[in-house]
């Protein structure tokens, strides 16, 4: 896709394009043509091609490179999902520092949008070294310098799922190659261990917002999406597995000994069924939501949207999580089993 008009022209072509294929993915999705797995994919890959094209219009003139991270590195995504993305540059003095500023801000603005209703996706650069007071892009050795001397243990669990989206690829994999021993060739320490499960403590403590219902949470709930990327991630960086999905890693995982197959495909079950619940419910109400509707009609949408009721998706919501959260509880907290 070529987008060479003004700022505006290219936003709304840039949108129009997006979501005429993600009408066809979604249609896939719903006539049951395409599964979880694979509506990640296809969502990663129309997300991919938009950011390509973005940058592909801003005409860089120095090499540039965005780096997906979260779900989008993960080729996992959802509907409701944003766009988690780190930017790194080429080069060296102010004017290869100010392209790189004029790239990654253009960017954001194009893809993000200045108010909702103008933007093709949900784009957050707060992942990157140093957050929201650090700068938008970095050099090469800028982020060599950071990840040898200061990044922290959530930062090594944020780049297990790192991958190359979009720009100069040999950049891009350049900065894979200078991040990966520091994230992967180590192991944890045990405070390191305790640093991850205090995070995740402190996730399910505080995050859940106001009005969604905690006992039948998608994404947060115990035994749902946000208890099993944890517990993926801690493994992995414990037993130095590597796999840049959740789906992918459960399996790299259970064949590397690591973990059960029959915990993996407790885990797996889980994952993929909190997914698919809040994907359809992205499409029933044309709106994100992470948790299952309180609301008595809602819930019957939602439910006949997946060939069930709303008393059988709420077991099953219970039955999947609750066989989930046992693994959870007992691999990635260390209790008793």
């Amino acid at each position: 896709m070529q987008l060479r008009e003004g700022s505006a022209e290219r936003q709304l072509s840039l949108r129009r394009w997006q979501q005429r294929n993600l009408l066809g993915i979604a249609a896939r999705d719903v006539l049951g043509h395409a599964s979880v797995r694979q509506v990640g994919r296809d969502l990663t890959t129309l997300a991919d091609a938009t950011i390509e094209a973005a940058l592909a219009s801003l005409e860089p003139t120095i090499p540039f490179a965005v780096i997906g991270m979260g779900r989008f590195g993960g080729g996992e995504l959802a509907y409701a999902s944003d766009l988690d993305v780190i930017f790194v540059h080429d080069g060296t003095g102010g004017a290869a520092a100010e392209e790189a500023k004029r790239l990654a801000t253009s960017l954001l603005r194009l893809v993000g949008g200045s108010t909702p209703a103008e933007g093709v996706y949900d784009i957050d650069a707060d992942l990157r070294p140093e957050g929201k007071s650090g700068p938008l892009s970095r050099s090469l050795s800028a982020f060599e310098t950071y990840w040898r001397d200061h990044a922290l243990t959530w930062e090594r669990q944020a780049m297990t799922r790192a991958r190359l989206v979009a720009g100069d690829r040999d950049l891009g994999d350049r900065l894979l190659d200078v991040v990966e021993p520091h994230v992967w060739d180590r192991g944890l320490t045990a405070e390191e261990i305790r640093d991850i499960r205090r995070m995740k403590a402190r996730i399910e403590a505080e995050r859940i917002p106001p009005g969604e219902d905690p006992d039948f949470h998608l994404k947060l709930g115990r035994g749902s999406l946000s208890d099993i990327e944890f517990t993926v991630q801690l493994l992995q960086l414990q037993y130095e597995v590597k796999a840049t999905g959740t789906l992918d890693a459960l399996r790299a995982l259970s064949q590397s000994d690591v973990m059960t197959v029959d915990d993996a495909a407790v885990l797996a079950e889980a994952y993929e069924f909190c997914e698919k619940v809040r994907n359809r419910w992205y499409l029933v109400n044309s709106a994100p939501g992470d948790s299952l509707p309180t609301q008595p009609e809602s819930l019957l949408w939602l439910s006949r949207a997946l060939d069930t009721s709303p008393s059988g998706l709420r077991e099953d919501y219970r039955r999947v999580t609750r066989r989930a959260r046992k693994v959870v509880e007992r691999v990635f907290y260390g209790l008793p089993g």
